[in-house]
This record gives structure tokens, sequence and C-alpha cells, in this order.
């Protein structure tokens, strides 16, 4: 998977868990705050998780960001078809960077797996 593709996945991911969790209309206004206070569109969440993420903060508190940040976080394992794990204690931008790891890896995997056949005995 590309650099582009991941980040559209990423961003189909926190559409949709924060669309489920706080309503289309909550998040509309979440990305106008974003947009006008911290000068970031959606299409550059991908770059600027660190910021969404404050805002939450601000927003939210902390308990109620860190279950969003779950929630977004499984739903793009889910699209990756990567298995979640659950791992205390770390944030949304390190949570996307270990996914971003593990599917470097299940690839490699692959391609090595696939170049290897298999002989009769």
């Amino acid at each position: 998977m590309r650099h582009k593709e991941f980040n559209a996945t990423l961003l189909e991911a926190i559409d949709e868990s924060m669309s489920e969790l706080i309503g289309q209309r909550v998040l509309a206004s979440l990305y106008s705050v974003l947009e006008n206070r911290y000068d970031v569109t959606r299409d550059e969440l991908p770059y600027r998780l660190h910021t969404a993420y404050r805002l939450l903060r601000e927003v939210f508190g902390i308990h109620a960001t860190q279950t969003i940040s779950k929630n977004i976080i499984r739903r793009l394992y889910q699209k990756l078809s990567l298995e979640c794990e659950d791992v205390a204690g770390l944030r949304l931008t390190e949570e996307v960077e270990m996914a971003k790891k593990k599917l470097s890896q299940n690839q490699t995997a692959a391609r090595h797996t696939k170049g290897k056949r298999r002989v009769p005995k």
C-alpha cells in the first residue's frame, strides 16, 4: 500500500469513527475549528495528527480523547486487515506509526512468501 492510499484509509477511519461517536454535525464543526484556528484542512490530518489530537483533548478531555483515538485505531486496523493490539499509553500518532510498520512488515512477508514455491514431497 502506498503512502497516499494509507492516508486515504486513515482519513476514512477518522471520519467513520468520529461520525459514529460524535455525529456528523459535531465532526463538521471540529473540522471547521481545525481549519480556522490551526490552519489544518481535513486532507492534511494524516500529516498533522498531533494538532487534531490536541484539539480533541481541548474539547473532550483526555479520557474521551483516548476513547476516540482507540476507536479510530481499531477502525484503521480493520480497514488494513491487521490484527489490533491494545498497547496502553500510546498516542494516536504513535499508534498510526505502529500500523504503518505492521502493514509494511506484512507486505514484505507476503512478497517473500509469494516468491517461494513449495516443492511436492
